[in-house]
This record gives structure tokens, C-alpha cells and sequence, in this order.
């Protein structure tokens, strides 16, 4: 009889041992990455562009509208605190065009954002490159035939047009309102 027991309990210590051998075997799981490189190491939003100025519809907010000033001028993020307290400037003031105004004044007379312009000479080079980048970084679209050729004109025409002027033109358009 202790001999059957024997043959039992080691039945039992091999099917014990074999099914721990399956389950520890059969109970992995499989990881799978996914890594998207060109946001991670290049850290690049898509920008899309757009063929008119119709598909605009949405009006900017306030923090918006000061940040994306900021980032067309400067080339960079506006720091928190400054946009903080421009929003804060902003809303105490009721002629939002008027705030508006006087805020893009202050980011063009500070030195370090006008050395980021091309200068006039460069400007009045290459006029049609000058309208068609100044459209493209403020408008996030191609200038139309018309609107290239009038302001070709405007510029060739009058000798005293800045950089500085035409900047401050596209950003207290209109168009540059809306998103």
C-alpha cells in the first residue's frame, strides 16, 4: 500500500511541476512601443495652410491671439508671466482693438524681437519672397495674385514703408483675428 502512495504523490509532484511549467511559460505577455519619432526628437506640430482667408472662422482668445503674436514675432514661446500679466492688461481694458494695439507696440519696440526682422534693404530686394513669407508666418496661408501685386506696388511706391510698418499691418488685421 505505501508503495501506491509513492507512485501517487510523485504522479502528483510531475503533473504539479508540469502545470507550473505551462502557466509560467503561457502567461506572457507581449509589449508592443509605438514611438512617433518626428514629435518626440523634433517636437514639430503640423501647421496646416490654408487656401483662403474663408476658412478662418474661429476667433482667437485673448491668450491666443497675445501668444501667437508673440511666436510669429519672437520665434519662440511667450514666457507665463508676461502672458499672464498681458491677459490680465488686456481684460482691464474695454477697446480691445486699442489693447491690442499698444500690446503689439511694446513687442515691436523691444530690441530683441526686431532683430529677429529682415532689414528694409533686404525687404525691397526681394519683394514677392518678403510678401509671400510675411503671409505665410502671419497668415498661415499663400497670398492671392492680387493681393501679391498690390502690395508689391504699395511697397516699391512708397520709399519711407519699414519692416516694421508691414508687420505691424498684418497682425492688426482683420484676418489675423481668426483661426
Amino acid at each position: 500500500m505505501q508503495g501506491f502512495k509513492n507512485v501517487i504523490s510523485a504522479k502528483n509532484a510531475l503533473l504539479l511541476f508540469l502545470s507550473l511549467a505551462v502557466f509560467t511559460v503561457s502567461c506572457k505577455k507581449e509589449v508592443v512601443e509605438e514611438v512617433i519619432y518626428d514629435n518626440i526628437i523634433y517636437q514639430i506640430d503640423t501647421v496646416p495652410v490654408y487656401q483662403s482667408n474663408t476658412e478662418k472662422d474661429r476667433l482667437k482668445t485673448p491668450i491666443q491671439y497675445i501668444s501667437s503674436l508673440y511666436s510669429n514675432l519672437a520665434f519662440s514661446s511667450i514666457p507665463t508671466s508676461i502672458l499672464d500679466n498681458l491677459v490680465v492688461y488686456r481684460l482691464s481694458i474695454g477697446d480691445k482693438t486699442l489693447v491690442n494695439e499698444l500690446i503689439l507696440n511694446a513687442m515691436l519696440e523691444d530690441p530683441a524681437i526686431t532683430a529677429l526682422f529682415p532689414t528694409n534693404a533686404e525687404m525691397r530686394d526681394d519683394i514677392d519672397a518678403f510678401i509671400d513669407e510675411s503671409y505665410l508666418r502671419f497668415y498661415l496661408r499663400n497670398p492671392t495674385a492680387y493681393e501679391k501685386y498690390s502690395l508689391h506696388n504699395i511697397i516699391e511706391a512708397d520709399e519711407d514703408i519699414t519692416v516694421t510698418d508691414m508687420f505691424r499691418a498684418f497682425l492688426l488685421s482683420n484676418e489675423y483675428m481668426f483661426y
